[in-house]
């Protein structure tokens, strides 16, 4: 359910992390803690941004990589995503075209995103790819009240109201400034108040014994936010709890909803349905539903806050070894007079993670920069449609999928099958006979020629065979170059994209099963075949 919460609103408070580390205090006569909020609350917007992220291997990472992961490593140590154009409207759907900096490709794009989906054209597809962001309820809750929640959850009153108490929660930083800057904003000179924080690694465990220490203390704020939960929660909630409790008179089964939600364990969250029934009558007393929300609140907060203090620095320097004065978090905002975020800029660099990666990453970096105006005024997108056609990225699409969506010559593709190859195959086939067994669709020997079943070229390579029963003849299709073979029963002869081609060894059939000449195949779709006699064992890439 918390997925999908105001995402421009969470990534504002990223952004302003190290600064709204500053409690209650103004700095140079502005008032932080308003500024941060503003910041985060704004509705609608037009902007531009760019991200980079830098990645330094670790000391182990060339030692143990393949071949190919060591590609990926490389393709990896600089990324750049530039968004030239961002435009939110006051419904929070956000629209953005830009361009992807990875190796020597670069990638434009468009994207288009409401809280259902996420529409993404790349230059060189044929189609769109769909990111569908609603999920079937795991829960005992009904979808269509899941999503009522949901939009309940995403208001503007509770958000603000929740931003406001977190902000007020949060510490002190090390180092916290303003000042009076002139900027240039989507070409417009202006005069803004920069207000400028770090924090360093070795002070994010102190920050988090502050935070939840006042938190703790703070009873009246804490439940004043679960009242406000509360009222706009309950009136939604009401008739499903009558359900529950009438589903439980009447013998049916009852499940605690909160079982499917990546949650923290707390009594109340993992309680059985037993006691989960025990709870719905509380849930109609308010005074006494907030109390208990707080307690366990509270409880959580206790058991968190033990085990910050249970561990010594110098155990938590050893677990974390990257909590440490090379670990920074740096942010600047630009604000202006009216409180309105105009420019930010965020830099986050971790190293000593040779320890926490087993050797894999050294160093990593990441930096955001962004400028925003037309602030809370109307804001035209520029919309993207997907028809039922799109690339969907679900359960079941393979890579294959996805690169046959662009086209040959597009920078995705090469990017995707020359660099990343993600359309490879590596098998090893073990061939524990050289002659064929009756009723058996184990791979042999034929006159020195490793022969497979059809079956096999479909479930391990990802290859195409259609059987034409009336001509008796099998067709291999490669389902990324299209390239195609046709082989008929008895015949040496093949047609490789209709082009006559002899082989060492006509198809087979044995009961039923078409056996194939596997080297001749893989080497025609462009692979090899390394035959191992000590293991009796053949290497198939493709």
């Amino acid at each position: 359910m918390l997925r999908r919460i105001s995402k421009h609103k969470i990534g504002a408070l990223l952004i302003a992390l190290p600064l709204v580390l500053n409690g209650c205090q103004a700095v140079g006569g502005l008032d932080v803690n308003k500024a941060i909020f503003e910041a985060s609350t704004a509705q609608s917007l037009e902007g531009k941004s760019t991200i980079i992220f830098d990645l330094v291997p670790g000391d182990q990472a060339q030692a143990r990589a393949s071949s190919k992961e060591q590609t990926v490593m490389k393709l990896l140590e600089h990324i750049e995503i530039h968004h030239d154009a961002i435009q939110m409207d006051s419904a929070q759907n956000v629209s953005s075209t830009g361009y992807i900096n990875i190796a020597n490709h670069k990638i434009a794009f468009q994207t288009y995103m409401t809280k259902e989906q996420v529409i993404i054209a790349l230059e060189g597809g044929k189609k769109p790819i769909v990111i569908d962001l609603t999920s079937p309820s795991s829960g005992a809750l009904p979808p269509v009240l899941v999503k009522q929640l949901e939009e309940k959850l995403q208001s503007e009153p509770f958000m603000n109201s929740l931003s406001s108490f977190l902000i007020k929660q949060l510490p002190n930083p090390g180092k916290l400034n303003v000042d009076n800057v002139r900027e240039v904003v989507n070409g417009e000179t202006l005069s803004l108040n920069k207000i400028h924080g770090e924090i360093s690694g070795k002070e994010l465990i102190p920050l988090a014994k502050t935070f939840v220490t006042n938190l703790m203390q703070d009873d009246k704020a804490l439940k004043q936010l679960i009242g406000e939960l509360y009222d706009l929660l309950y009136p939604l909630l009401s008739p499903q709890l009558d359900q529950w409790i009438q589903d439980n008179k009447d013998g049916k089964a009852v499940h605690n909803p909160l079982e499917g939600y990546p949650i923290p364990e707390t009594p109340g969250s993992k309680a059985g349905a037993e006691s989960f029934i025990g709870m719905l009558d509380i849930l109609k007393n308010r005074d006494m539903t907030i109390e208990v929300i707080h307690t366990e609140i509270k409880q959580l907060s206790v058991f968190v806050l033990l085990g910050l203090h249970a561990r010594k620095e110098q155990e938590l320097s050893e677990m974390l070894p990257f909590l440490n004065d090379s670990t920074r978090v740096k942010a600047d905002l630009y604000v202006d007079s009216t409180m309105k975020l105009r420019k930010s800029n965020l830099e986050f660099e971790a190293a000593s993670l040779n320890a926490v990666s087993r050797g894999s990453l050294s160093s990593a970096k990441i930096s955001i920069a962004g400028e925003y105006w037309n602030l809370n005024n109307p804001v035209k997108l520029v919309p993207l449609t997907a028809d039922e056609d799109a690339l969907v990225l679900e359960k079941g699409i393979t890579a294959v999928d996805v690169l046959r969506n662009f086209t040959p010559s597009s920078e995705v593709y090469r990017l995707f099958k020359d660099d990343l190859g993600i359309s490879k195959k590596s098998v090893l086939l073990l061939m524990e006979g050289d002659r064929y067994k009756a009723n058996s669709r184990k791979p042999f020997l034929e006159d020195g020629v490793a022969m497979v079943p059809t079956t096999f070229l479909s479930e391990k390579l990802d290859l195409r065979v259609d059987w034409n029963e009336e001509a008796q003849t099998v067709t291999i299709i490669d389902p990324v170059n299209l390239k195609t073979i046709k082989l008929k029963s008895g015949s040496q002869t093949a047609w490789v994209n209709g082009e006559e081609i002899q082989m060492d060894k006509e198809m087979l059939q044995r009961e039923g099963i078409h056996f194939v000449p596997l080297t001749f195949i893989v080497t025609q779709l462009g692979g090899q075949t390394e035959w191992d006699n000590e293991a009796r064992s053949i290497q198939i890439t493709k």
